[in-house]
């Protein structure tokens, strides 16, 4: 019964809400998303989305915020996340049209916010993503499909190449470019994972390892680096890092010290026998 009195309030909200014209219908209606595709907004969430956010009760926050009754309640407003000056001062509660719109193009959507996605959620993922988020984030008053879970999961194969195979060739044989920002310092430098678990650096004296854990997270470490500690360890699901992009800058964690990491994914990469020099 709350969950049906929350919601019903929200609809209400939709048509007060800063930015929204008034007497405005709401688009993603109940009906509609009670009735959306989970396992298509699962995979779309898990593709787009888990890299950066967790959604269960009292998980903790990534580079991006815990989604946790997200809807509904005051963008900017998650206790324990830095948020950007923009959502802080946005001043209105998110509701399942407004994250349509947000996914759709956060940048316009609300200019100088720092939520970097490499491309806009297509309009056949955000619906069925965002029924899913509300029914694992406590925001819906309809009952989860019964789906076995188990069987959506990724079979295991003998090795990361065949379980993952976007994942496996778009890492393997392109250049992850980073960029590092701290009060002291900038610098870049590129890294290059190889199919034996280590990885190598344009920059001298970096160097590291990966691999892939029981829960399907990506895990690696690079030492040697030019900060104090000389080293950072970094995991993400797989299967965020499985719809290959290429981009100088497709995400940014925050790290100790209040520095930032930037990533991207670059074609291609120096051939064996080619000088591997550190980007200008």
């Amino acid at each position: 019964m709350k969950r049906v009195t929350a919601l019903a309030v929200l609809a209400a909200m939709a048509w007060c809400l800063p930015g929204s014209p008034a007497g405005a219908q709401e688009r993603l209606t109940r009906e509609a998303l009670a009735g959306a595709d989970y396992v298509r907004g699962r995979l779309a969430f898990q593709q787009r989305c888990s890299a950066c956010h967790t959604l269960a009760e009292d998980a903790l926050h990534l580079a991006g915020p815990n989604l946790w009754e997200v809807i509904g309640r005051t963008a900017g407003t998650r206790e324990e996340f830095s948020y950007s000056e923009t959502l802080r001062e946005a001043e209105f509660a998110w509701t399942p049209d407004r994250v349509d719109d947000w996914l759709a193009n956060p940048d316009s959507y609300l200019p100088g916010n720092t939520m970097l996605i490499p491309e806009p959620v297509p309009d056949r993922d955000r619906l069925p993503m965002i029924s899913f988020m509300m029914l694992e984030t406590g925001g819906a008053d309809w009952p989860r499909p019964e789906i076995d879970i188990a069987a959506l999961e990724t079979p295991r194969g003998e090795s990361p190449a065949e379980r993952f195979p976007s994942f496996w060739n778009h890492l393997m044989h392109n250049t992850t470019r980073y960029r590092w920002v701290d009060d002291q310092q900038e610098f870049v430098f590129d890294a290059y994972y190889n199919k034996d678990g280590s990885v190598t650096s344009s920059m001298e004296g970096v160097d590291g390892f990966w691999h892939i854990d029981e829960r399907d997270f990506f895990c690696y470490a690079l030492q040697g680096l030019p900060i104090r500690p000389n080293y950072f360890v970094q995991c993400f699901p797989v299967a965020a890092m499985a719809i290959p992009r290429f981009s100088e800058q497709l995400w940014q964690s925050p790290m100790y010290g209040g520095a930032v990491l930037y990533g991207g994914i670059l074609p291609g990469r120096p051939t064996d026998d080619a000088e591997t020099a550190a980007p200008e």
